[in-house]
């Protein structure tokens, strides 16, 4: 087993799925047409593309037969035309069959299926990166029409980390790291941690809670924000030069990092 409680996953999916759904109630059509940060797409672009989700998972979650476009571009083109209340009648709708069908049918978490990448994995993982989208998603509509909240909930948490595995990539590939150096990351607010990339002498890099110990005086940069920054930096919501991050030491490889912190698509 490498992936979150099943249970904890689907909790944190349905948490977040009935915020939107709350949240998009009775919405007037220049709000539904609100952008939003997730590139390109408005209020309603956004549960478009939840709307889509949600049927691929009612159908099976099948292998994506043209990748990621499928489910999420292609769902929101289709309804470009559609006024916003009807597209959140569909959400409402896909919710409640989604509901039904993981009540009826309880999910094996290690039933073997696909991300929607085409990239085989546990169904169980797949339904951890189904409660991280929906969270991810939710912060961009709360964000767009001026409603904050859900910033510490089981799906952040459960986001966190989720973005958090991505770190010694980040570090050791994108933005090359030197061997032997070590960053640290402190996050503080609704979700709290911190953590360091310490890379070994090939150029490994390996994620730990920062001690502190063993590790040298100082981290080769240390770099620290709050929750909603790195969540929104990690997805690739903000640009790094619009951040609020403090940086101390290796400046420059603080700034390769930045650059190359989003993991989402």
């Amino acid at each position: 087993m490498g992936y979150p409680d099943p249970d904890a996953s689907i909790e944190a999916w349905r948490h977040s799925l009935a915020a939107i759904v709350d949240l998009c109630a009775d919405l007037s059509p220049s709000r539904w047409d609100t952008p939003s940060e997730c590139p390109l797409w408005t209020v309603k672009d956004v549960c478009s593309h939840l709307v889509g989700g949600e049927e691929w998972m009612c159908a099976g979650h099948p292998r994506p037969e043209h990748g990621l476009a499928t489910i999420a571009g292609d769902a929101v083109a289709a309804r470009r035309d559609r006024a916003g209340a009807d597209v959140h009648e569909e959400l409402c709708a896909v919710f409640a069959r989604r509901q039904r069908q993981l009540a009826d049918e309880p999910p094996d978490p290690d039933e073997p299926t696909f991300t929607a990448y085409g990239v085989p994995v546990a169904l169980g993982t797949l339904l951890s990166h189904r409660a991280f989208d929906l969270w991810v998603h939710e912060q961009d509509i709360r964000r767009a029409l001026g409603v904050p909240g859900n910033l510490g909930t089981a799906g952040a948490r459960l986001s966190a980390e989720i973005l958090l595995a991505s770190l010694p990539r980040v570090v050791a590939k994108l933005a090359a790291a030197p061997p032997e150096s070590v960053v640290r990351l402190t996050v503080d607010g609704e979700v709290a941690f911190d953590r360091a990339v310490t890379l070994d002498a090939a150029g490994r890099g390996h994620l730990a809670p920062w001690t502190g110990a063993g590790t040298g005086d100082d981290p080769t940069a240390h770099l620290r924000m709050d929750w909603e920054t790195y969540s929104r930096l990690a997805a690739g919501r903000i640009a790094a030069d619009k951040a609020e991050v403090t940086v101390d030491g290796d400046m420059a490889l603080a700034d390769r990092i930045l650059a190359r912190f989003a993991v989402t698509p």
